[in-house]
């Protein structure tokens, strides 16, 4: 009996020391989820690199402007010659030779030993085929495909997040059944006991019921172990520190399990809302884009262009430096033809792939209404297995009384009791997680449907 009484102690200690962390309702939950989970912060920081990637794609309407400068200092001189004055040195030599002159017959030239040259150069793309033009609005439509999918994990994870609060939920309540069960199990030992002592029945029926005892003791230890399993998993998904983290629920009732006639929503009508759809549409664009891209580079592309030069040359052998400024302005036009070799198979190979993107696009939208409706079906088969499992608690809890009062009478065998008390425990916990399943099937619905 001390040992019995010692499980019931440690097991309600789970139930204490999840009551001591900070509780949040699912609401809550969602909220911490959404702000903190390291999966959809990457999802959003894949939007904002897009968000990048269309800025740059912007910046290629301007011109382009580049620098350039050079410097240069030569072991010798870049220009070397000699020059052969044999000719002049015949002719004028004399007379330069009576004036206390002379001219060699090879005189030998060098200048431009250093210098530097600075260039500016901006150039304008006029056209280029649409490519700009194209890589722009693709840009902005990866920008977008990025929101959807933001908008697809956001929708994902506040699913997971739901599935494992309502387990969770379904857990506590389990134990609390257990608790109740357990709580008429000591009634009955100590009466049993009583009656074993007045000779009135075996003491196998007390050993009976404190092997019942145990069975359920082992199940609510079992449940108390999973439920810290699938708390540290929720916790995890909404960025909280497991140690720190507990749920609020105030019981799974029919009040919060609505009828799904009142939830209801056309497959068609709702299948136009679906994320799915939406990147199935963007996809069928982006393949059209692709293909007007490969089209714009088998066109011309034409450009213009100013050009800004400055040098500086020291020419040495006492000439004066060499400046030059000098503007240019220029045109370009550039033809691809041998191209056009691969560039047509290349666009019939973006046409494929458009039409492939177009038949996935028909193909999603006709599963997505077989995903709704299979979701409807669903959640009606859920709240027809909380009816049927209402008629089963209602059965056993009257089956339970009849049976407690037959045995305090006598009446019925001990196993008999213990029986009901199994039907008892099985019945409230098939509506505890009929009810739990039944707010996920309807947390799934909504997804779908709104």
């Amino acid at each position: 009996m001390r040992r019995f009484l010692f499980t019931i102690l440690l097991a309600a200690g789970f139930s204490a020391s999840a009551a001591a962390q900070p509780s949040y309702t699912l609401a809550e939950c969602l909220e911490q989820a959404v702000s903190h989970n390291r999966s959809l912060a990457n999802a959003r920081t894949d939007v904002a690199m897009a968000a990048e990637d269309e800025a740059v794609a912007f910046t290629h309407f301007f011109p382009s402007l580049s620098l350039g400068a050079t410097g240069f200092v030569a072991a010798k001189d870049l220009m070397r010659t000699e020059m052969d004055l044999s000719g002049a040195a015949a002719a004028y030599g004399p007379a330069l030779e009576q004036m206390g002159l002379a001219i060699p017959e090879r005189y030998a030239v060098s200048m431009m030993k250093k210098g530097y040259m600075a260039d500016a150069i901006a150039t304008q793309p006029l056209y280029a085929g649409g490519q700009i033009l194209t890589g722009r609005k693709l840009a902005a439509l990866q920008s977008e495909v990025r929101r959807l999918q933001l908008q697809m994990s956001e929708r994902d994870l506040k699913q997971n997040v739901t599935e494992y609060f309502w387990q969770i939920a379904s857990l506590r309540t389990n134990v609390a059944t257990l608790d109740t069960a357990l709580h008429q199990l000591e009634a009955v030992h100590r009466y049993t006991g009583d009656y074993v002592r007045a000779g009135m029945t075996h003491r196998n029926a007390l050993l009976q019921i404190e092997l019942k005892q145990q069975e359920m003791l082992s199940q609510r230890l079992q449940l108390a172990n999973a439920d810290a399993l699938l708390r540290l998993v929720l916790a995890q998904l909404c960025g909280l520190e497991p140690e720190s983290f507990d749920i609020a629920f105030g019981g799974i009732g029919m009040e919060a399990c609505p009828r799904p006639e009142t939830l209801f929503v056309s497959p068609a009508e709702a299948v136009e809302t679906r994320v799915e759809l939406a990147l199935a549409e963007r996809n069928v664009a982006s393949q059209r884009l692709q293909e007007r891209l490969e089209r714009g580079k088998l066109l011309p592309s034409l450009a213009v262009g100013a050009a800004g030069m400055y040098q500086h040359m020291e020419l040495g052998g006492g000439m004066d430096n060499m400046k030059n400024a000098n503007l240019v302005g220029f045109a370009t036009v550039s033809v691809p033809l041998t191209d056009w070799w691969g560039g047509r198979h290349s666009l019939r190979k973006v046409r494929l792939a458009r039409e492939k993107a177009e038949n996935d696009r028909q193909d999603a939208r006709e599963q997505l209404q077989t995903d709704i409706l299979s979701a409807w079906n669903s959640l009606t088969e859920g709240y027809a297995q909380i009816e049927v499992a209402e008629r089963s608690v209602s059965a056993a809890d009257e089956n339970l009384r009849l049976t407690i009062d037959e045995y305090r009478a006598g009446t019925i065998a001990i196993t008999d009791y213990l029986d009901a008390v199994t039907l008892y425990t099985q019945a409230h916990n098939r509506l505890t997680e009929a009810m739990a399943e039944y707010q996920t099937r309807q947390a799934a619905y909504r997804s779908k449907t709104r």
